[in-house]
């Protein structure tokens, strides 16, 4: 796993966002935009969506569910996750995540989320420069 990515997932393991619809984490799709808060916590169960054409913090690319039978611990849920991100990042944005001025997160499951059935990561995305997003990143070529 990158260095970049490893920074990011470290960073932003505290998201939640403020300001738009709140979303359940478990209600989000690919497409949906959001504004990050600074008072987060290391759990969020919800998001504030925003309309994708106002500027943002981030989007969500890929979504997917993983098949393990038991939860895989905390760190290893991460690098799964960020591993299926990096894989699936180039297909929606249009560029390399070599080459690109965007970084990724996975929202990934908890452990109690786990024992309730929930086993799907969100792939999400921001500018580097930790910039507002205007419009959808999807096919952007950045």
């Amino acid at each position: 796993m990158r260095l970049r990515l490893l920074i990011a997932l470290l960073a932003l393991s505290a998201l939640t966002v403020a300001c738009g619809d709140d979303t359940s984490v478990f209600n989000l799709e690919v497409g949906d935009c959001f504004n990050d808060d600074p008072a987060a916590s290391d759990v969020v169960s919800d998001v504030a969506t925003v309309d994708c054409a106002e500027p943002h913090d981030n989007e969500i690319y890929f979504q997917f569910s993983m098949t393990d039978a038991s939860f895989p611990g905390r760190e290893a849920t991460i690098e799964i996750a960020g591993n299926r991100c990096l894989d699936e990042f180039e297909a929606f944005v249009g560029k390399s995540y070599e080459t690109s001025d965007l970084e990724i997160f996975p929202i990934t499951p908890t452990a109690e989320s786990w024992e309730q059935g929930d086993r799907v990561v969100y792939c999400a995305l921001y500018a580097l420069d930790l910039s507002k997003l205007t419009g959808t990143m999807r096919g952007a070529n950045r």
